[in-house]
């Protein structure tokens, strides 16, 4: 039996490292009703450092909004706060990835497979034409946070769980060697940071097809991070060979919408790492 549990590992996570005080209280005004816009940049406005990086995001090919955004408020009034508060908790994973870091797995792998899935799960949630793909960018950042919160606590088990192969997907592995897979942490811990249910139940259920199935954010995640593992793998593993075409089906896309999702993420990613600037990349 596994001699680690998963709510036990990431409420030790949840302890070392808290939410920044920022991105709770503006989920709060978020959620209250009474705060407006302006309340929100003013709150921002008071970490000149996040508000520059947030800039950045925002202005960058990523996004690739239709004008120019230079203030914190043009940015909340173009993007609104949903979209400003996803993308500073894609600044905070930033932080969260650095803080959990472990010489147990291959750091410039952990961050090109997250990547990876980030933009091909923006790339497919704009082409389903879903509301918000800045949200589904988040989702594929933090996916796979849990390897990090193993390999701190339970390294020898995260050395048995990178010994995946053509025959077996790491998720599979996983689960024989924990009882539970990574994206079920990442989700867990997500859940004690007590973000939004849109972003954590996704993670939660993203290796589970027949979720996949019957709702598009977990199908768009499914899909996504298994691109994600075949774009950082492609000695062991092929998009088409981990990609049920069922869910694909079901999100109405084919397998060339699938190399258009993997192009845009090719193409971006080199971009992406160097404007989140991770020191181990």
């Amino acid at each position: 039996m596994p001699s680690i549990h998963l709510l036990d590992i990431a409420r030790v996570a949840g302890q070392s490292f808290a939410l920044p005080d920022i991105c709770v209280r503006i989920r709060s005004m978020l959620d209250d009703g009474q705060s407006n816009l302006e309340d929100i940049a003013r709150l921002i406005a008071l970490d000149p450092s996040l508000s520059s990086k947030l800039l950045k995001l925002a202005n960058s090919p990523l996004f690739r909004f239709e004008s120019q955004i230079d203030s914190l408020a043009k940015a909340i009034n173009i993007i609104g706060g949903e979209a400003l508060y996803n993308l500073i908790m894609a600044e905070t994973a930033s932080s969260a990835f650095e803080h959990f870091s472990s010489d147990v797995i291959d750091l410039k792998r952990f961050w090109l497979q997250s990547i990876y899935a980030a933009l091909v799960a923006k790339h497919l949630a704009k082409m389903v034409k879903i509301r918000g793909s800045e949200r589904f960018f988040l989702l594929g950042l933090l996916h796979n946070l849990g390897e990090l919160l193993v390999a701190v606590q339970a390294p020898d088990l995260a050395i048995e769980c990178s010994k995946y192969d053509e025959k077996i997907s790491p998720w599979k592995l996983q689960r024989q060697v924990l009882g539970f897979d990574y994206a079920n942490c990442s989700a867990k811990l997500m859940e004690f940071w007590h973000l939004p249910s849109q972003l954590y139940i996704p993670v939660m259920d993203l290796h589970n097809e027949n979720k996949a199935l019957q709702n598009k954010d977990v199908a768009i995640i499914y899909t996504a991070v298994r691109a994600g593992v075949a774009m950082s793998h492609d000695n062991l593993y092929s998009t088409s060979q981990l990609v049920t075409p069922l869910v694909l089906k079901y999100l109405k896309l084919d397998q060339e919408d699938l190399k258009d999702a993997v192009k845009f993420a090719s193409m971006e990613a080199d971009g992406v790492l160097g404007l989140m600037k991770p020191s181990q990349a």
